[in-house]
């Protein structure tokens, strides 16, 4: 029985908000321990990954199943920060977990702090994912953050954009925000405010909006070079693409398709190519 991993995304009116979820069920799967890593890229998004059933040891970068043995098992519920670095998890048995992305603005507009702590305000919304089956508790959890969403975006002066699951997307928007609000319209004020909605700067932004840009050309034309890859996602040359693409994943571009087509391990990667 092969191993299931979703991509569900949001309602639209919601798609401002959450960038999506993702779910893991390698339950009455037989996987070896190299099996049950899990790789994952670096992101700018917020997260709250909720453990329904088993373990999940994480690291924060690239590691070994003998050094995720070594680290205890985190808990039931945790909450994370954009990670810059790509990281890994292990889980020692069966899983069945599910992590849900929030954009940094949208984050901190619900009460969430750069950190990474959540605000209490979502807390009630997860609480539904962990009753009974996932396939009915989705429309209860879509219906609680569509209240607090909703409560958020009435109490502040930001322009309302329809929403996207990709970040390139919601940079671009994000951008166009900071240059038009607030008393100052310069550089320096508008990196001011882009780092206090979102903990991070522009540079950053657009790199992993262009890492995004590079997965979506390479799945949309699986024949394309990566020199038109480079070019077409807005780098300077292959030479740069593919430094930028070890940064977010800790592979060269040849080494990470291979994996992404051949190992168990690799998943969400397969996983995050849905969105295009």
């Amino acid at each position: 029985m092969p191993s299931k991993s979703q991509l569900v995304l949001p309602p639209k009116h919601l798609a401002s908000c959450i960038a999506g979820c993702i779910v893991r069920d390698t339950r009455a799967v037989d996987l070896s321990d190299e099996e049950r890593l899990n790789y994952f890229p670096g992101t700018p998004l917020f997260t709250a990954t909720v453990t329904l059933e088993g373990q999940i040891h994480l690291g924060d970068a690239i590691a070994s199943v003998a050094e995720l043995r070594a680290r205890p098992a985190v808990a039931k519920r945790v909450f994370h920060a954009p990670k810059t670095m790509p990281h890994t998890s292990w889980n020692p048995g069966p899983l069945h977990a599910l992590t849900i992305a929030f954009f940094p603005d949208a984050w901190q507009r619900l009460g969430g702090n750069l950190q990474g702590k959540p605000s209490a305000r979502i807390l009630p919304a997860i609480d539904e994912l962990e009753k009974g089956e996932l396939a009915t508790a989705w429309p209860r959890f879509w219906d609680k953050m569509s209240e607090v969403w909703a409560q958020s975006k009435s109490t502040n002066g930001l322009t309302d954009w329809a929403g996207s699951h990709r970040i390139k997307d919601w940079a671009f928007h994000l951008f166009g925000q900071v240059s038009q609000t607030g008393a100052g319209r310069g550089l320096r004020s508008t990196q001011r405010r882009l780092m206090r909605w979102t903990g991070q700067n522009r540079k950053a932004l657009t790199f992993f909006a262009k890492v995004e840009e590079v997965h979506r050309l390479s799945i949309s034309d699986s024949k394309a070079t990566a020199a038109d890859l480079a070019a077409q996602a807005g780098f300077a040359d292959q030479s740069h693409m593919g430094r930028a693409l070890k940064r977010a994943t800790g592979f060269a571009p040849a080494a990470l398709n291979r994996k992404i087509a051949t190992e168990e391990a690799f998943w969400c990667y397969r996983l995050l190519g849905d969105r295009f």
